[in-house]
């Protein structure tokens, strides 16, 4: 089951990745088909976005990341390291020669290892440089290496603010980086590449803009540490919510299936037995109607017809009433009975229907063989040779498909809870695949394949108990 629970994991991360849109683009409000290049605002909160979650990782990366145990963000195992891509850089070739990495300086941020305090202090002291305040320069002294993005940053707003005037800018600025770093100046210093090469190339080819090695805050994360991740949007972790969800939508299925059984089973024997009269004839047609039913518009009309524009006898929405915080035990129980009738019988029609009919199926075909008719030839009744001889291999059919019937019921009806407004794991799976949410969707889905492989063992184990000939070695 493990390994094909990754298998799972790697379709579903391919299938995400492969499908338009980002949720970068819905957190920040934009449609997945717009331009967000025109506004360099959004922009930068979009890739910071990415970059919080590593989605502007390789796929790879991003797929272990998410596999784990190892969490491979910058927060993660310290025997990884992380790309420090606050900016685009590209390598510019020199008049004199040579080449020099350089990037979009308005995209520097502080070095990943300067403290939130630090950063307040080297800005403000960035600041006061600016403005020819005194002392202004020995604070940036103290924080050494730390201050050399602030000043550059400082050093591009400048260039932009007084355009004609930024030579002198750039000579005040280098004298300053000269007086921090302890470099001695020179004609070469005073241009753009200059100042980056000497002071600055560093902090691209020397860690600052290639890799940082991850801080151990929170070395293990991925679905092997049980490690489902955080809502991208709410910062609400993923496991609780689905247990929260779960809570919900697992007593819904578990008497959606158990209603189904029952019902088909008894059905299925009873067409059986009644084969080719009228009343088998109905039976089928009603059946078969049933299950055609889309589930959307049987839910609607029960709505219709049992809510407050028809007979007004049942609650439509959600699981309780609004003042049920108020009401008894008992009051409590009989409004949760009331309000669950109805998605209950949307969840069970369809199952029961289909159930009904392979029972049917697996029947006749069970009481058409040889040991059947030797039973009957002994003078047993028939409901000895129906219940004792025939049931038992006339349910394996019906028992394989537990394993599809559970995975769907537990992993929830999108379109149910939406109809009824039950906040369980459909409608979860449904608002995550709306934000595209990578964590809700990628835990949801993966929570249905292991549904399903549960679903399969369920149904070998029960192989066993409903045919002694079977046996699992």
């Amino acid at each position: 089951m493990i390994p094909t629970t990754i298998g799972v994991a790697l379709v579903v991360f391919g299938i995400y990745h492969a499908a338009p849109g980002d949720a970068a683009t819905v957190m920040m409000g934009i449609s997945s088909g717009g331009n967000m290049s025109q506004d360099a605002d959004a922009k930068a909160q979009a890739e910071a976005f990415k970059r919080e979650y590593g989605l502007d990782r390789s796929l790879p990366v991003q797929f272990l990341n998410y596999i784990g145990p190892f969490n491979l963000l910058r927060d993660g195992h310290p025997w990884f390291s992380s790309p420090y891509t606050e900016r685009e850089t590209e390598l510019l070739k020199l008049e004199g020669g040579g080449e020099v990495l350089t990037g979009a300086p308005m995209e520097i941020d502080h070095l990943p290892t300067t403290s939130e305090e630090e950063r307040a202090r080297l800005d403000a002291a960035t600041a006061s440089l600016l403005e020819g305040e005194e002392g202004a320069l020995a604070l940036l002294e103290d924080g050494g290496a730390a201050s050399y993005p602030s000043l550059l940053t400082a050093m591009s707003e400048r260039r932009r603010a007084f355009g004609e005037r930024v030579d002198d800018e750039v000579a005040r600025l280098a004298l300053a980086m000269a007086s921090v770093s302890g470099a001695e100046v020179s004609g070469a210093l005073g241009t753009r590449e200059g100042l980056i090469g000497e002071w600055f190339g560093w902090y691209y080819t020397e860690g600052g803009g290639a890799r940082v090695r991850n801080t151990g805050e929170r070395p293990w994360a991925g679905l092997l540490a049980l490690d489902l991740g955080k809502e991208m949007q709410d910062k609400k972790p993923v496991s609780e919510e689905l247990w929260r969800r779960l809570q919900v939508t697992v007593p819904l299925a578990l008497i959606s299936v158990l209603l189904s059984y029952l019902i088909a089973l008894p059905l299925g024997i009873f067409s059986v037995r009644r084969q080719g009269t009228k009343v088998d004839g109905a039976t089928t047609v009603i059946l078969f109607v049933l299950y055609s039913i889309p589930s959307f518009w049987a839910g609607l009309m029960l709505i219709i017809a049992f809510g407050k524009t028809g007979l007004d006898w049942l609650p439509v929405l959600g699981l309780h009433d609004k003042d049920a915080d108020t009401f008894t035990t008992s009051q409590y129980i009989w409004d949760l009975f009331l309000h669950i009738i109805m998605p209950v019988a949307t969840l069970t029609y369809g199952s029961f229907a289909y159930l009904s009919r392979q029972m049917r199926a697996g029947m006749l075909e069970v009481i058409r063989q040889d040991y059947i008719r030797t039973a009957r030839a002994k003078g047993l009744s028939e409901n000895v040779v129906i219940y004792k001889h025939a049931l038992r291999n006339s349910m394996i059919p019906v028992i394989t498909l537990l394993a599809a019937i559970l995975p769907i019921l537990i992993g929830g009806s999108v379109i149910v809870e939406s109809v009824f407004d039950i906040p369980g794991m459909g409608k979860y799976a449904f608002e995550g695949l709306l934000r595209r949410d990578f964590y809700i969707v990628m835990a949801t889905t993966i929570f249905v394949g292991v549904m399903t492989q549960v679903g399969i063992l369920l149904s070998d184990i029960t192989y066993q108990l409903v045919d002694p000939r079977i046996r699992h070695t």
